[in-house]
């Protein structure tokens, strides 16, 4: 485990770059941004000290999955994916908090799969029936179609070959 400052608006890591380090934040504040510069820039969280971000990377060895930003001055600790082992036997708390973290994740992501479905369903419908689009409706697709077109660009920058075998390729960067 090292230490390792950050300047106010510096770029801790960005999304869909490799990682294998998570950081503890000791004092500061970051946040974690999904489309970070871009048009469509979301701010997911603010976290201060205390807090663990980029623990995903660290254990599955994957490309992150959003950008972390320092708010303000911040001192992290950085916890390599060699030293997890460790880290976690001195602060055993630790795995609950990066347990609890995924969870909401996961309950999020299950929530929007079924708000797509709900949407493909009401779709599907209208064509069945021959019953008119509500507006609400055509407004989820677009939005649903642009994030699976920006997702798609974003792969595609990362790995040309991504689409080459076909969709279900592209599912394992999600």
């Amino acid at each position: 485990m090292t230490s390792r400052q950050f300047q106010k608006g510096e770029v801790i890591f960005r999304e869909w770059t490799p990682g294998s380090e998570m950081y503890e934040i000791q004092s500061g504040s970051v946040a974690i941004y999904a489309n970070y510069g871009k048009e469509n820039e979301q701010k997911l969280v603010e976290l201060g000290p205390g807090r663990i971000f980029g623990e995903l990377a660290a254990i599955d060895i994957e490309p992150r999955s959003a950008t972390a930003v320092a708010l303000s001055e911040t001192e992290t600790n950085v916890i390599g994916s060699d030293d997890l082992r460790a880290y976690f036997a001195q602060r055993p708390e630790k795995i609950v908090e990066i347990m609890r973290g995924i969870s909401v994740r996961v309950r999020e992501l299950t929530d929007e799969y079924l708000d797509v479905c709900d949407t493909i369903r009401d779709l599907d419908e209208c064509r069945k029936t021959g019953a008119q689009q509500s507006k609400g409706l055509l407004a989820k697709i677009k939005r649903f179609a642009a994030q699976y077109a920006k997702t798609q660009q974003i792969i595609a920058q990362y790995d040309p070959t991504a689409f080459s075998v076909g969709f279900g390729a592209c599912h394992f960067y999600y």
